[in-house]
């Protein structure tokens, strides 16, 4: 059998029929059943019994003593089990008919796959099925997210059987909480966790069940956790980013710990206990602490009641008070004033004042109100108040809730721009009656007349128009409708404004307004080539031929050159004369040509001192070429011809220019475009080095007589023959490379070969999503404490080529923002690569490893300390320097990109909503004034980009935005909160690839 499935019972009389049943109603039938009797004394033996006598897939494992637990009897199951895959159904759960056929689909259809997971339901004793619930953090991050909860059901999730084998099974000492336990461990190994995205297990809430036991719940799962944030003996083969334990930077193992003994205690007042000497500290700062609490306490408390969170607003007033005490103690264990006000306010509706919900509450410094929309009345915010949060409702209904700043007294303008951000635009509508007032539908014409410009041109265009360039364009038309027909004053964004510009005049007094130096762009090709080569060589060496890749280059070509007299010889494509200088000396008589006037001049100065060299500019491709050569060089230039037709036309004509036993000398560099799976240059030129000595060896009258190879070019020597003459064997050496190109150059350059193309990905590919990487340092050692932000240069080395030979290719934050808010995909590749914090190490070791793989970053800058070091860090270390303004203005002018991390790295909890606009707008000014060009990109420290941080940060001109929420962007994402992979320091190779490719 393909699956296997493991049934622990003990005593399921009761509801064992219903589990083998969902498995009778399966649709694919490649199953076996074992169900491992633990003890019972109830008729659980003799139903199985029944049930083999009927279908042989189903067979009874019989107890042999005493109970021994859930764990013992699964891991019987387990040997017992014959199948390639396996599942662990309770006896008194069940599974949808589709179940086995859409997991196993998934599972064979994608190669490696060891486990899969699905949603699930929850069913009450009286058979009421709840909402679907379906994680999908578990699939973005498996061990992170296991390491802390357990968002799974057992019977959700399908495993290889060998990797159960290999994991030692389920751990007989937990009384609880060994699913997570044991799925955590399958985590640690980095296997994948797939998703099918659909709810097929049924888990059945029954009284009595050790799940819904809070002590033994928190003293096991705190274990758990504990363990997850360490090494674990069991794992023999753990992933190399997990085999120290779980990331304490997606947090820590003490609020892990806090918020699953919240929830026990929100379990034990549901079971009708108090729920005290459970709450334990919950230290990590950031905006989603309250939601977290509060979902804690919601789940938990229906778990506890055996009830769905829907049926939860008839607990009583008993419930209510334990509740109310409970949320003291969370706001002394969190440190947060108002905290417990704030949870309050959002548990009234649910639970606690379920009839009438209070309409305004004061929480620490946060107005907390609830608003009709169909009534839509000034909030007043007293002295002391910072921010708001508001629902948003409709006869009682809750329609949206959002987070805003609170300047001063919030008008019905301002309530409704936090409305447009949280409620369905229909809803909105409909709900504040503006679909009736024809001035709403004449402002919404007149906006999309006005916004649409841009539409109706690339419509004039016969250009394609995204259908979500077209949403949006309603989206905001119809928003600036409904503003102008609300009326009255824009408190929030006057303020906002007034205190933008007490931000810019910060940025004057400090920052510097140096004007950085810009690289020229390079010419564009034309078909003249005379022109075009007159504009390279306004450029001084434009190709580096001073370098010392070069000059070795050089010296190894003269090495070809036969000793004795050559009496006349020519160089083709001269440049500007290094090489001429080096082999004037060789030859009798020397003619320099090339087809540029400038870099003929430049080689008349450099080889002045040699008397026995003509200059003649010369096009060779075209131009009437000189005869009766003993010698002629032909270097770095025929990749310019169109064509192979054309190379053999000018192969002919160079042997055509040669008396017998006369040497044609011709160095090139390797072309991915001859073997992409080589080391070579990613040229967009027909053909490289392989092809020319190719078509120049099988050209009539020339033999290849010497060849040195290195890994990036060769350098061949040819002799013409008569046409009785024999080829001689010709001499091939290969020798190493030397030195590097320079950096602008070898970006080019895809070492070991590339497995896609970027030209072959950008014509063939397209994708919807992009992963935009997140590092902070590249550097060899540092606080250990802060390992996981460091990468190695050896490291990130491997990790740019991997993307480099994979056909990947840098988009900047302004492409990226274009293309997710008109819906348009990304051709080929893309990815995005970006810094945060500006450490000094990105000039020294990061830059030039990203430019040498052609790969540009975007390096978002802690304004307040640019030159000065990250004292955030300093409780974990000696804290690292950052780049000072010059080092940005430089790297600027080579292509990175620029953005602001605020002023102070500051956690935005601490911040007062005044201090954010300052920050925000001072930090923006400093870059500007520092660059001299727009900066639109932000990233907040510790990826706190909460609703009232993007609505400030709108306001003050940003217009894409960053945090850290793992995964691709993609169109569905506020661009002002756009996800990041998150690179840790010790990722292997392989482990980078997945979080890149994973989707």
């Amino acid at each position: 059998m393909t699956l296997s499935v493991v049934v622990p019972a003990r005593d399921a009389a009761a509801t064992l029929a219903a589990t083998l049943d969902s498995l009778l109603a399966q649709t694919r039938r490649d199953w076996q059943a074992i169900v491992v009797d633990d003890g019972s004394v109830d008729a659980t033996p003799r139903i199985v019994e029944d049930y083999r006598s009927r279908d042989r897939r189903f067979c009874l494992v019989a107890s042999d003593g005493p109970a021994q637990g859930v764990s013992a009897a699964r891991n019987r199951g387990i040997v017992a089990a014959g199948g390639r895959w396996l599942l662990f159904l309770d006896a008194d759960d069940t599974i949808e008919p589709s179940f086995v056929e859409r997991m196993l689909e998934r599972l064979e259809g994608t190669e490696g796959a060891r486990v899969a997971y699905c949603g699930s339901r929850r069913i009450t004793a009286a058979g009421r099925r709840g909402p679907a619930w379906i994680s999908t953090a578990v699939a973005r991050e498996p061990f992170e997210t296991l390491a802390r909860d357990f968002p799974l059901v057992m019977h959700g999730v399908v495993l290889e059987r060998s990797l159960a084998v290999e994991l030692g099974g389920f751990d007989t000492a937990l009384r609880t909480a060994e699913d997570m336990d044991f799925f955590q461990r399958v985590a640690r190994t980095g296997t994948p966790f797939l998703l099918v995205p659909e709810a097929m297990a049924l888990y059945r809430m029954r009284a009595g069940s050790l799940s819904t036991d809070p002590r033994a719940m928190l003293d096991d799962t705190a274990r758990v956790i504990a363990r997850a944030f360490g090494r674990d003996p069991r794992v023999a083969r753990p992933a190399a980013r997990h085999a120290d334990g779980a990331d304490p930077g997606a947090g820590s193992l003490e609020m892990a710990i806090g918020l699953n003994a919240l929830w026990c205690a929100a379990l034990d007042i549901g079971r009708g206990g108090e729920g005290r000497g459970f709450v334990r500290p919950l230290p990590d700062r950031g905006p989603a602490l309250a939601e977290s609490c509060r979902h804690a306490i919601v789940e938990g408390l229906a778990f506890g009641a055996q009830r769905l969170t829907d049926e939860l607003r008839d607990c009583g007033a008993t419930v209510a008070d334990r509740l109310h005490r409970l949320l003291a103690e969370v706001e002394a264990a969190a440190r947060r004033p108002g905290l417990a006000g704030r949870l309050a306010f959002a548990l009234e509706p649910e639970i606690l004042k379920p009839e009438a919900p209070s309409q305004r509450m004061v929480a620490g410094d946060t107005l907390l109100a609830r608003r009709d929309l169909t009534r839509l009345a000034p909030l007043e915010a007293a002295a002391g108040i910072d921010r708001a949060y508001v629902e948003f409702r409709q006869d009682g209904r809750l329609l949206g809730a959002g987070e805003t700043p609170a300047l001063g007294d919030l008008s019905p303008r301002d309530l409704l721009r936090v409305a447009l951000d949280t409620v369905g635009l229909a809803d909105l509508l409909k709900a504040s009656r503006l679909v009736w007032r024809p001035d709403f539908w004449l402002r919404a014409g007149w906006a999309a007349a006005r916004l649409g410009g841009g539409v109706v041109l690339d419509k004039a265009r016969h250009r394609a128009v995204a259908v979500r360039s077209l949403r949006a364009l309603l989206k905001r038309s119809l928003g600036e409708a409904a503003l102008g027909a609300t009326g009255g004053p824009d408190t929030t964004a006057a303020e906002i404004d007034r205190l933008i510009a007490e931000g810019e005049a910060m940025a004057r007094q400090a920052a510097p307004t140096t004007r950085p130096r810009t690289l020229e762009a390079p010419p564009a090709w034309s078909d003249d080539r005379r022109a075009y080569w007159e504009a390279v060589y306004r450029t001084e060496d434009p190709w580096a031929y001073g370098s010392a890749y070069e000059q070795l280059k050089y010296r190894r070509t003269l090495d070809l050159v036969p000793p004795g007299p050559v009496g006349r010889a020519i160089e083709l494509a001269c440049s500007e004369g290094r090489f001429t200088a080096m082999l004037a000396p060789r030859v009798g008589h020397l003619v320099a040509s090339d087809i540029s006037q400038t870099a003929l001049d430049r080689a008349r100065t450099r080889c002045r001192d040699h008397g026995n060299i003509d200059y003649r500019r010369l096009d060779l491709f075209d131009d009437n070429l000189p005869a009766d050569m003993d010698l002629v060089v032909c270097s770095e230039v025929l990749y310019d011809l169109a064509d192979r037709d054309e190379l053999q036309r000018v192969a002919a004509r160079l042997a055509g220019m040669l008396v017998p036993g006369g040497r044609l000398l011709a160095a090139h560099a390797f072309v991915l475009k001859d073997d992409p799976h080589a080391t070579g240059y990613d040229w967009d030129c027909a053909f490289g080095a392989e092809t020319i000595a190719t078509v120049l060896g099988a050209t009539p009258g020339l033999a290849l007589e010497r060849s040195l190879r290195t890994e990036l070019y060769r350098i061949d020597l040819f002799r013409r023959i008569d046409g009785l003459e024999s080829a001689p064997t010709p001499r091939l050496e290969t020798i190493a490379l030397g030195p590097s190109p320079e950096p602008d150059y070898a970006r080019h350059v895809v070492w070991d070969g590339a497995v896609v193309l970027r030209a072959d990905a950008q014509a063939r590919e397209s994708t919807p999503q992009l992963p935009v990487l997140l590092y902070h340092r590249i550097a060899e050692d540092g606080p250990a404490a802060l390992a996981r932000w460091r990468q190695t240069p050896e490291d990130f080395t491997a990790q740019m080529r991997w993307l480099r030979r994979n056909g990947y290719h840098a988009v900047s934050s302004d492409t990226a923002r274009r293309h997710l808010a008109d819906g348009r995909p990304f051709p080929g590749r893309p990815v995005l690569i970006t810094f945060d914090d500006g450490y000094l190490d990105f000039h020294v070791d990061a830059w030039p490893i990203l430019r040498a793989n052609d790969f540009t970053a975007e390096v978002f800058v802690v304004t307040d300390r640019v030159g000065r070091d990250a004292a955030w860090d300093a409780a974990l270390g000696p804290p690292a320097p950052l780049m000072d303004w010059p080092h940005i203005q430089e790297l600027a002018a080579q292509g990175v990109g620029f953005g602001s991390h605020m002023a102070s790295h500051a956690h935005m909890a601490d911040l007062s909503s005044r201090d954010i606009v300052l920050e925000a707008a001072r930090s923006r000014s400093a870059l500007e004034r520092a660059l001299g060009r727009s900066c639109d990109a932000i990233a907040a420290p510790f990826g706190e980009t909460d609703a009232r941080f993007r609505r400030i940060v709108r306001q003050c001109g940003y217009s894409v935005g960053f945090g850290t929420e793992p995964g691709p962007a993609g169109p569905d994402h506020d661009c002002l909160q756009l996800p990041r992979i998150e690179v840790v320091g010790g990722w292997s190779l392989d482990t980078f690839a997945n979080a890149v490719r994973a989707r």
